[in-house]
C-alpha cells in the first residue's frame, strides 16, 4: 500500500523492499559481481546520488532512493579492471507503469514522473478519459529511475530487461 501521507508526498520518502536478486549497478552484470567483485565498496562510496548500497560483499543499485545520472563515478572508482564495461549500455532497467495504480486513472491530475524524466520515455497522453494517462515509450527509458522518486503513489517499478535479473523490484 503506498504512503499517501502529506510528508511522504511532497518528500518522497518511502521505505524500499529487501530483494532476493538485486540490480546491479550499472555497466556491470550479475556474472561479473560474481567474478570479479572482491567487496571493496569503493563504487558504494563514490557514488554522488547514494542509490549503490552493499549486502553480502557485493553492491545493489536501491531504486527509490535517488536516479542514476550514469556519471561513471563508480566505474571510475573501482579498483578491480574489468567490473565495469563502459563500452556497454549501463542496464536493461526500465520503467514499468501499473495505470490503475496512478493517480491519473483514479482522476487526479499529476503528472510527476513526465516532469522528471529526461530521456522522455513517460509522456502524458490527454486522449484518455477523464484527465490523461502515462503512456510509457520503453525504447526511450534508460532505467534511471527518477520516476520512482517522483511518483507519489508507487505506480512505476523498474523492470530487469536483460536475462540477468527476471525479477521485477516495485517501489514500496
Amino acid at each position: 500500500m503506498a504512503n499517501l501521507s502529506r510528508r511522504a508526498f511532497f518528500t518522497r520518502l518511502k521505505a524500499t523492499p529487501e530483494v532476493a536478486n538485486p540490480f546491479r549497478p550499472p555497466w556491470t552484470s550479475e556474472q561479473r559481481i560474481e567474478d570479479k567483485c572482491t567487496g571493496c565498496f569503493e563504487c558504494v562510496k563514490a557514488c554522488p546520488e547514494g542509490i549503490l548500497f552493499s549486502d553480502d560483499n557485493r553492491p545493489y543499485l536501491k531504486p527509490g532512493v535517488g536516479e542514476c545520472t550514469f556519471c561513471e563515478a563508480c566505474a571510475s572508482a573501482c579498483p578491480e579492471e574489468g567490473l565495469f564495461d563502459l563500452t556497454q549500455t549501463p542496464w536493461r532497467l526500465t520503467a514499468e507503469l501499473k495505470q490503475e495504480a496512478c493517480l491519473l486513472h483514479k482522476g487526479v491530475s499529476c503528472r510527476s514522473c513526465t516532469d522528471c524524466c529526461d530521456p522522455r520515455a513517460l509522456r502524458f497522453d490527454l486522449r484518455a478519459a477523464p484527465v490523461g494517462q502515462i503512456q510509457l515509450d520503453a525504447d526511450q527509458c534508460n532505467g534511471c529511475g527518477a520516476c520512482l522518486v517522483a511518483c507519489p503513489v508507487d505506480a512505476i517499478s523498474l523492470n530487469d530487461q536483460s536475462n540477468m535479473n527476471q525479477e521485477t523490484l516495485a517501489n514500496a
